[in-house]
Parts: structure tokens; C-alpha cells; sequence
């Protein structure tokens, strides 16, 4: 099968590729990338007015299976990341059972294949059954497929077995992913200590408890000369203490959410559940600090950490209702509303956070538009206006901060290895 991509603007952050141009995609793979192409017998979809650009990757999504289906499962999820652009996810393990065995990794792998309608990628455990008391079968899970390594979910207490991780997974070049946020500290507060919650009178969740747990993870990252990828960034702490990880040449890269960068503790103020969140959104100061960072490069990469629940579980008094919320279908729009649309980073920026460096962290093939690549591709309308209704999302989780709210930019059209899964809103297979 041949699809040509007639007059989109391509854009391609790997080599700074910013054209007007076509794109022929032939058995999954990109054929050629030129002007005026003319190719008999290809499918013709023609991306004038519209951008072209690597196909997103999302490294950090709960998709809750297996045992916790009626948040997500593959099919519903992937089904999710297709609408909102994306073409590959990385999945993390808190699921239950836990995945941290090799066993559980091939069966998703193969679930994936099977029910998925994009590209999906698998986290394992660092410890046995999340408990931060013993490793997981680490290099079985990594020869089985896994792209990286986490105990997403909580913060991993134990050093030691942080240390003793980072010096195995370091053999094999995958990175830990680390929930960086003290326990101690953080675990009964419901929101950012601040101003606002001092108003509210709910307990805090204070910043420098991630900081704290940031210098940690990073110290035992240099101390092992491992790679150690920071999820969710939420504290402007952590910003410079990453950034002057990376000026010492420490091997960390981190991560930021949509809705961290553009919203504050203030939304809290209505006790919608549907704004708790782990880490918790902070004050202006902080969500000034993340996009500094990322516009900088202290930021490697913009992820969802899409965190469905079932609908009965939000719907309950705001301290007992579980953090996290849908980010998948939200995720384009609200980058490109808050970020782009407002002059705070280029169009390139925005595409490279959500695609090439994302994939070069999981050290994927992806992420990129160059001949003999994956077709794995995404068309956005970056003036696109449409309104977030929860009622219509692919996701089985219904809560999102941004309902109702009108954005501007959206994914038109999702190709997957070469067929287009998404067009103008509607998921086909």
C-alpha cells in the first residue's frame, strides 16, 4: 500500500526540518520525504494548511491493565492516545497484578498487538510487587521488551535499592523512571502547600518534599553513572536542581505534564476532584519555572501521566478521591493552547517535547520523519477550535480539569505504521 502526504507543512525536530512538502509511505515505512512527488496507484490525503509532524510519544500512561479495567484497558486507552495524536505510549507497571516479570511483559506485549491501535510500550517494576524491598526480575523483563523501568506511584524509599537498580539497569542502558517525592513528607497532604491550601484548610503537599527526593535520585544517578528519568516535574526546585545535573553531565532526563504547566493551586478552590493530582498542581511561581525548564532544555519532554479512574471513584468528597485524571485526547490542544498560542515556545519546541525526545529517552526508532523510518505519523490544525467534552472521549476515565474549556489546536489525522488509525476525530479501527 502507497499513502502520499501532499503540501503539509513538515516538521521534523530531528534535523530542524521546517518545509512545506509531501511525504510517501510505503508498507509501513517512509519511502521519500521531496517536493511536487507524483507517485501512481498511492492514496492520496492531502495535508495543505496542515502540519506534519513525527507521530507523538507519550512515555508516562496508566492504561490500568491488567486487573484495573474498569478505569482503562488497552483497547480503550490506545484508542484514547490515537485520538489525541499519539502513535506509540509507554505503559507503567502499578497494575495488579504488578508487572515485574518477564511473563506479564510478553503477555502485554502480545495484548498490545492484538488490541491496541497504537504502538504500545511497557515499563516494568524496579521491585517485586512495587514494595521497594526486593529487584524485580529486571534483566529478564528487559530481553522480554521493556523500554524502561519504574516504580511509578509512589517514591522509592529504600536507597539502597534505588542505588542497586540504577547500577543494573546502567548495564543495559535503560533508564529508571523515578516518582521523586518524599513519602514522609507528602503522603497525607491533598494538594500544594501553599497560600491556598492555608485558605482551604486541607493539608499541603510541600514542594521541596520532591526536591528532596530529586537530589537523591540524582546524586545515586551520578554516583552510578546510570541514566535516571525525573516523571512529572511539578516544583521549581527540582528545575535547577536538574539543570545543574546536567551541567555537570549527570545522565537524567525529565519529564512534564500538560496540566502542570498550565494550571495553578487556584483551581483548587472549587474542590473539583477532577484537579487532584500526584505530584499537585502548584502556584504561578512553579508553573513559571516548568516552562522556563522546558523551553531551556532542563526539560526533556512533555508526557500525559494519563491516570483514569472509574467515574464512582472521583465522584466523592475531594480528599477521598484518588489523584489523576484523563490527559490522552486533552494533551495537543492544551500544549498548543497554553504554550504555543501564547508566544512561550515555537511550534518546533512543542513537536520535539512530544515526539523526538520522548522516543530518543526510550530509545526508540520513532520520533522522527526520515526515509526507512516507521510511518508513524501526526496531522494537526494548530487553529483548530473545539470544546473538551469528557462525555466523548475514547478513555473509560470521564475527569478532566480542562473540561469545558475551548482550545485551540488539535490532531486531524493519526497514521500508525503506515495506515491511518484516526481521522478528524473518529478512530477507525
Amino acid at each position: 500500500m502507497k499513502l502520499l502526504i501532499k503540501g503539509g507543512r513538515i516538521i521534523n525536530p530531528a534535523d530542524n526540518m521546517d518545509t512545506v512538502g509531501d511525504i510517501l509511505i510505503e508498507d509501513g515505512r517512509i519511502a521519500e520525504i521531496g517536493q511536487n512527488l507524483a507517485i501512481d496507484g498511492a492514496e492520496i490525503l492531502d495535508a495543505a494548511g496542515l502540519v506534519v509532524t513525527p507521530g507523538f510519544v507519550d512515555m508516562h500512561v496508566h492504561l490500568r491493565e491488567p486487573g484495573l479495567e474498569a478505569k482503562e484497558d488497552i483497547a480503550s486507552g490506545t484508542r484514547a492516545a490515537a485520538a489525541g495524536g499519539f502513535t506509540t505510549v509507554a505503559c507503567m507497571p502499578n497494575t495488579k497484578p504488578v508487572v515485574d516479570n518477564s511473563i506479564l511483559v510478553s503477555g502485554l506485549i502480545q495484548r498490545g498487538q492484538t488490541e491496541g491501535v497504537v504502538n504500545l510500550k511497557i515499563i516494568g517494576a524496579l521491585s517485586k510487587g512495587l514494595e521497594g524491598k526486593e529487584l524485580a526480575e529486571i534483566g529478564d523483563m528487559i530481553q522480554a521488551g521493556v523500554v524502561a523501568i519504574s516504580d511509578d506511584g509512589g517514591h522509592l524509599d529504600s536507597t539502597r535499592l534505588l542505588k542497586t537498580g540504577l547500577e543494573y539497569t546502567g548495564m543495559f542502558g535503560r533508564p529508571v523512571i523515578t516518582h521523586s517525592e518524599d513519602e514522609e513528607l507528602a503522603s497525607e497532604g491533598f494538594m500544594h502547600e501553599g497560600e491556598v491550601s492555608a485558605m482551604l484548610g486541607l493539608k499541603g503537599r510541600p514542594s521541596v518534599a520532591e526536591d528532596i527526593a530529586v537530589a537523591k535520585d540524582i546524586m545515586l544517578a551520578e554516583y552510578t553513572n546510570s541514566p535516571i528519568h525525573i516523571a512529572h516535574v511539578s516544583s521549581k526546585g527540582a528545575v535547577e536542581l536538574i539543570r545543574q545535573a546536567k551541567q555537570r553531565g549527570v545522565k537524567v532526563t525529565a519529564e512534564v505534564t500538560p496540566h502542570h504547566l498550565t494550571l495553578t493551586d487556584d483551581e483548587l478552590k472549587t474542590f473539583n476532584t477532577a484537579f487532584k493530582v500526584n505530584p499537585p498542581l502548584r502556584s504561578a511561581d512553579h508553573v513559571e519555572a516548568l516552562v522556563a525548564g522546558l523551553k531551556d532544555g532542563t526539560l526533556d519532554a512533555i508526557a500525559t501521566d494519563h491516570a483514569p479512574h472509574a467515574f464512582e471513584e472521583k465522584d466523592v468528597e475531594f480528599r477521598y478521591a484518588p489523584s489523576g485524571f484523563a490527559g490522552l485526547e486533552t494533551a495537543l490542544g492544551v500544549v498548543l493552547t497554553g504554550l504555543y498560542h501564547t508566544g512561550k515556545l515555537t511550534l518546533l519546541e512543542v513537536i520535539e517535547k512530544m515526539s523526538y525526545r520522548p522516543a530518543k529517552i526510550l530509545g526508540l526508532e520513532s520520533g522522527v520523519l526520515k526515509v526507512g523510518a516507521p510511518a508513524d505519523i501526526t496531522i494537526i490544525d494548530t487553529e483548530y477550535q473545539w470544546t473538551v467534552d469528557c462525555i466523548k472521549f475514547y478513555t473509560r476515565g470521564k475527569h478532566s480539569p480542562f473540561e469545558g474549556r475551548n482550545l485551540r489546536g488539535k490532531s486531524l489525522i493519526t497514521i500508525v505504521n503506515g495506515s491511518i488509525i484516526m481521522q478528524n476525530g473518529e478512530v477507525l479501527k
